[in-house]
């Protein structure tokens, strides 16, 4: 007892407290101050990534979380192979990746959710963006962009089918592509993610 440590809400947040007391199933602390975290993060980036082997998608929410995205939205794509996600596995990660990092809030993670069922729901910013290879290069999209919330399309292994870019055009969703290697899934999310956050 008497020990200080730093806790936060998920609002942004943290509290400098003291231990008063310690029980088998809990703790009461006493706050000592409050500071509110400043983040240096210029963009909301509504991470849409297509669902992927589990301890590689696992890693997408982690680094995502670490970088500052602010939601995560699992895509239920035509290449999907794993349908089902442990949700409060994937919170616990964002959870315990926002401690590790500081950032004092946690990114909201959107249920598994297909194309369609994401554009008609009305969660997305206006604008978006899909990562593929023809698209314009991202340093070049960074320069132009205006809006401070953006949804970024990750495509599975494999990528997009020709249906889902089909999609795509007919709503006029940016191509943007991050050169002219081939990025595992997980390293395309976690490389736009940066791009967009810290370019």
């Amino acid at each position: 007892m008497g020990s200080q440590v730093i806790l936060f809400d998920g609002s942004g947040t943290d509290f400098m407290c003291m231990i008063s007391s310690l029980r088998n199933l809990g703790a009461t602390v006493s706050v000592m101050k409050e500071t509110i975290l400043q983040s240096s993060i210029k963009r909301s980036i509504y991470l849409c990534a297509s669902v992927i082997k589990k301890d590689n998608f696992e890693l997408v929410v982690q680094k995502a979380t670490e970088l500052g995205v602010r939601h995560i939205i699992p895509i239920l794509s035509d290449r999907t192979e794993k349908k089902k996600i442990n949700m409060s596995r994937l919170e616990k990660i964002a959870i315990e990746a926002s401690e590790q990092s500081g950032r004092g809030d946690v990114p909201t993670i959107h249920e598994a959710i297909t194309l369609g069922e994401i554009f008609d729901s009305g969660t997305l910013p206006q604008e978006k963006i899909v990562l593929h290879p023809d698209g314009v290069i991202i340093s070049d999209y960074i320069q132009n962009v205006q809006q401070s919330s953006i949804a970024c399309f990750i495509g599975p292994e494999g990528g997009w089918g020709d249906d889902e870019i089909g999609f795509f055009k007919s709503y006029n969703v940016t191509p943007v592509s991050l050169g002219t290697q081939i990025l595992r899934a997980e390293t395309a999310s976690i490389a736009v993610a940066s791009v967009l956050l810290l370019g």
